[in-house]
């Protein structure tokens, strides 16, 4: 008990002590700048950067023109095996859909391109059940 009885005061005069043994952080009055000149006018922050969307794909500003009589002769003659499309204010606006081979696409931006892409290419051929049967 005579210990608590001199940690006590101790502990409770420690604050005084380190207040008077450590420097002051505040500067004298005299040694203070002028309130007035020592603030800046303030100026409004911008507002954040929001980073804008990337253009990975550029878009056509005005959809091509489309000649109708054109694209249902183009149509009409690939009939058999493709089913075409033409959406203006898609990216690719000319689109052939194989009829047997459904998720095969071929797009355009061009009906020209379009009717000799699909006058000149072939679709791959796939394997019948049945030849593996002969042998």
């Amino acid at each position: 008990m005579r210990l608590v009885h001199t940690f006590v005061p101790l502990l409770a005069a420690l604050p005084l002590l380190l207040a008077r043994a450590l420097p002051r952080t505040r500067r004298p009055v005299a040694d203070r700048p002028d309130p007035a000149r020592a603030r800046r006018p303030q100026v409004a922050r911008p507002a954040p950067r929001v980073p804008r969307p990337r253009p990975y794909v550029p878009r056509h500003a005005v959809p091509p023109v489309v000649d109708d009589a054109e694209f249902h002769r183009v149509a009409r003659r690939h009939a058999p095996l493709w089913q075409l499309s033409y959406e203006p204010h898609d990216l690719v606006p000319y689109l052939a859909r194989h009829r047997v081979l459904g998720d095969l696409l071929v797009g355009c931006t061009d009906l020209d391109a379009l009717d000799f892409t699909l006058t000149e290419f072939t679709p791959p051929g796939y394997a019948r059940a049945y030849l593996g049967h002969h042998r």
